[in-house]
């Protein structure tokens, strides 16, 4: 079976409500897709598009471990 490529979304020049709204309306039309949201920052507008995209990788499968790793803490505590 064929591996998807992770799906990235990199945002420039949008305030905080806007991207909310970004977010909000691709995750209702992408459910059950693992999207990896961004917005820009100057030390990043420096970054090659590659090397952006696999430090965002990255940072994701982090996050997602340590919120397994909540979750995990919160059921123990049940």
């Amino acid at each position: 079976m064929e591996r998807k490529e992770q799906k990235v979304v990199i945002l420039h020049g949008f305030d905080k409500p806007e991207i909310l709204k970004v977010m909000k309306l691709l995750k209702e039309n992408f459910q059950g897709e693992d999207l990896i949201f961004a917005s820009t920052t100057p030390t990043s507008l420096t970054w090659r598009v590659e090397d952006l995209i696999n430090e965002l990788k990255q940072e994701h499968e982090e996050f997602k471990r340590m919120k397994q790793i909540r979750q995990q803490e919160g059921k123990q505590g049940e």
